[in-house]
């Protein structure tokens, strides 16, 4: 367990000491460790936008005995997992040698849109369309910090006069759980660290028959066993917390799409809650 969780910290030690293009391999690693365990010598390559023989270099440099030797110990350290508080430590070990700089965040961002770019299930994102627009009700499951994006859903899920409900494990939420059945929609959000209560509501949907849909990082997340349809989005940075930048882009996406194949309906509901906005008052008018 120690010598797999020092694979990270070797790298971010050894990072102030590297080349340019060890550090471009390093960064891919220490960005998604996950992601970077499963990658052949090719995938790796593309993926650092550097050599296969700068790969290969690379694993010997931080003591391997090779490539395949690299993806074993990172593979080892997906199954243990990191805690919050060793992210934090490895994305200070980082930011002390000031190679991060601001429009470094952003690109790390843009990274991990590119990834969902490339991987998106185009099958599976229009499936969960379809399902729901057809959905009696929709419940979204979400948890700790991921509550923000299921805030989010809900809002503009309401605007399309769809009936939703916010799971997030407060009490009085959970016991809305029992009106799901098959004519309605569950739609887990979830990312590593996961939390149990997002995924025992899945399990329990399932049980019950509702169509189960998962928003979450890795094949590996136990949200994936639980649902019908899986949509994959990267939200790994080098830092203690996750970006949700791509879990926000395809949530955006999903509703983008339910609005252009419902958009006389759509359009019907939006006029009448902005007749109800300028009853109340809601916006501020620009001045004249």
């Amino acid at each position: 367990m120690e010598h797999n969780q020092s694979i990270l910290h070797k790298i971010s030690q050894m990072y102030s000491q590297m080349s340019p293009s060890q550090q471009m391999i390093a960064n891919v690693i220490l960005k998604d460790a996950e992601s970077a365990a499963f990658y052949n010598v090719a995938e790796m390559s593309k993926a650092a936008s550097v050599s296969e023989s700068t790969v290969t270099r690379f694993s010997t440099y931080i003591g391997c005995s090779g490539y395949p030797a690299l993806s074993r110990e990172l593979q080892e350290l997906v199954r243990s997992k990191l805690t919050t508080g060793e992210r934090f430590h490895l994305s200070r070990e980082i930011d002390n040698d000031e190679q991060q700089t601001v429009i470094q965040y952003f690109e790390d961002d843009l990274h991990n849109l590119t990834l969902m770019m490339e991987r998106i299930d185009l099958e599976a994102f229009g499936r969960v369309v379809k399902s729901l627009l057809g959905a009696k009700r929709i419940g979204i499951v979400c948890s700790r910090s991921a509550v923000s994006i299921g805030l989010f859903f809900e809002f503009y899920l309401n605007l399309l006069n769809k009936e939703s409900i916010l799971l997030t494990g407060d009490p009085r939420t959970v016991d809305h759980i029992h009106k799901f059945g098959e004519d309605d929609v569950l739609i887990g959000i979830g990312f590593a660290r996961y939390s149990r209560f997002t995924v025992d509501c899945l399990k329990y949907g399932k049980k019950k028959g509702v169509h189960v849909v998962a928003i979450t990082d890795y094949p590996s997340s136990p949200l994936v066993g639980c649902s019908t349809d899986v949509l994959y989005t990267p939200t790994g940075i080098p830092s203690h917390m996750d970006s949700f930048v791509a879990p926000l882009s395809l949530i955006t996406a999903i509703l983008r799409a339910m609005s252009q194949q419902s958009t006389a309906q759509a359009t019907d509901v939006l006029n009448e809650l902005e007749d109800a906005w300028t009853n109340f008052d809601i916006y501020v008018e620009p001045k004249k």
